[in-house]
Formats: C-alpha cells, sequence, structure tokens
C-alpha cells in the first residue's frame, strides 16, 4: 500500500470515460491554494477524440475549488441538476440528464468538447469524488458526509452569469 504523500500525480486514482467526440478524465489531486497543498479535490480533463486517439494535449483542465468539490459530489449524487465550473476563459459544465451526466468543456473559441458519461462511469466518478471529499473534510462518517452533502446542495443557487 503507498502512503498518499508519496503518490506521483500519475498513480493518483481517477476515472477516465470516452465519448466518440471527447474524453474526460477526473483525477485525485491536492487541492492547491497558491501554489501550495493545502486538502483534497479532483482535476477534471476534457480532451477531443480524433478515431480512437485522445488528444491530451488540447485538454480543458478544471481543478476544483473546496467550495466546488461538493457541488460536483451534489451533481453526482442527484442532488443537483448542473454545475458550471468556471475559470478565466474557460469552463466545465456538468448536467444530469436521462440515463448519463453530461459534460462539456469549452476554452477560447473553436475548443469546445462534449461527451455523454453513462451510470456506471458517472457512479466510479461519484465513488472518487466522494471519496476526495472525504478526505477534504476528514469525515470518518459516510452518513455524515451524505447528510451535509444533502443540505449544502439545498442551499446551492447557481450565477446566472
Amino acid at each position: 500500500m503507498h502512503n498518499e504523500a508519496e503518490l506521483s500525480p500519475s498513480d493518483q486514482p481517477k476515472v477516465r470515460c470516452f465519448g466518440s467526440n471527447a474524453a474526460l478524465t477526473v483525477e485525485a489531486t491536492p487541492l492547491l491554494v497558491k501554489g501550495v497543498p493545502h486538502g483534497h479535490t479532483v482535476n477534471l480533463d476534457v480532451a477531443p477524440r480524433q478515431g480512437e486517439n485522445v488528444i491530451w494535449a488540447r485538454k480543458i483542465t478544471v481543478q476544483l475549488s473546496d467550495t466546488e468539490l461538493p457541488i460536483m459530489a451534489a451533481v453526482c449524487l442527484g442532488y443537483l441538476p448542473k454545475a458550471h465550473f468556471k475559470r478565466s476563459g474557460k469552463g466545465i459544465f456538468i448536467e444530469r440528464q436521462p440515463n448519463k451526466l453530461f459534460v462539456s468543456a469549452t476554452q477560447g473559441s473553436g475548443n469546445a468538447f462534449a461527451l455523454p458519461i453513462p451510470i456506471g462511469q458517472t457512479f466510479q466518478v461519484s465513488s472518487l469524488v466522494l471519496s476526495q471529499l472525504q478526505k477534504q473534510t476528514e469525515y470518518s462518517d459516510s452518513n455524515l458526509l451524505i447528510a451535509a452533502l444533502r443540505g449544502a446542495a439545498g442551499l446551492y443557487k447557481p450565477n446566472s452569469s
């Protein structure tokens, strides 16, 4: 068993999802605050596909903040219908749709990638996000974590901008 502090970025738990036109990686990572590790979160990477190849060099990456991680978990668990994680000049939008999550990412003009995440992979993404949220909050009781998440989701009102 690896000590978490010894894991290199490539060894971090991750879930990869592949659509016909794009791919998504959700990867456990340290939460960086001004470049310094400060807790746990996930990176969302969305990249285009050309045939069987994923063009990771063109990926759009967003690291979720400590505020955004529970919002992502709430969308995965069905407590929220959608979320938009915006950064300067880019963003990733996640929405619950029948039988799937739908993920789209944009950065500048001409860089827009989207893919559906089927139920099985949604479960894997949800598990990874909840695992990171549990580490971030240091809650040992998963029922407490879910109750807190449900209560926080009830307060969420997305920005209209």
